[in-house]
């Protein structure tokens, strides 16, 4: 795979994570069904226009799929927090009400996300990732992402499978 080809990927990624977010939101249902219905129906849109094949479209749905339930696993643990920080009783107007419902609520959410998933844990090289910290497996050496790109072999040890360890470089 080229340069240009990994551009390419990368910069659809992005187009197909909006496209998804926008047929989500559109969707009115927040559930995990219609969550993966916007993904399925923004893969067939890019292969329709011509932007990507139907395996690169594969790929870039389950980098998708694999990218939010490590958002998802990020985002439990903060709400998690979060709960315990506002306990009910410590609790004594809206605002805060209202925000420990809407904690509890994504929490759930973004758990149950974390198990739909195929597969989170293992990102590998030629992948294309969102901006954040990569580590690899055989060496630990961390790579910093800026923005979405492809993931190439560890600096340190040419190694090809890595572990992510935050969601902001």
């Amino acid at each position: 795979m080229t340069n240009n080809d990994d551009s390419k990927l990368a910069h659809t990624y992005e187009k197909m994570a909006a496209k998804a977010r926008e047929l989500f939101t559109e969707s009115g249902e927040k559930t995990l069904a219609s969550l993966e219905k916007a993904l399925e129906k923004a893969r067939d849109h890019f292969v329709a226009i011509g932007d990507i094949t139907h395996n690169e479209s594969s790929h870039l749905k389950f980098y998708l799929r694999r990218d939010l339930e490590q958002s998802a696993k990020h985002f439990h643990s903060l709400s998690e927090q979060a709960k315990k920080q506002l306990k009910k009783d410590n609790l004594q107007a809206g605002f805060l009400d209202l925000t420990a419902a809407l904690s509890h609520g994504a929490s759930d959410m973004f758990s149950k996300l974390a198990e739909w998933a195929e597969s989170g844990s293992s990102y590998h090289t030629g992948q294309v990732t969102v901006a954040g910290v990569l580590r690899c497996r055989a060496c630990d050496k961390e790579m910093h992402f800026k923005k979405t790109g492809s993931i190439p072999p560890c600096p340190g040890c040419r190694g090809t499978d890595f572990v992510r360890v935050s969601s902001e470089t």
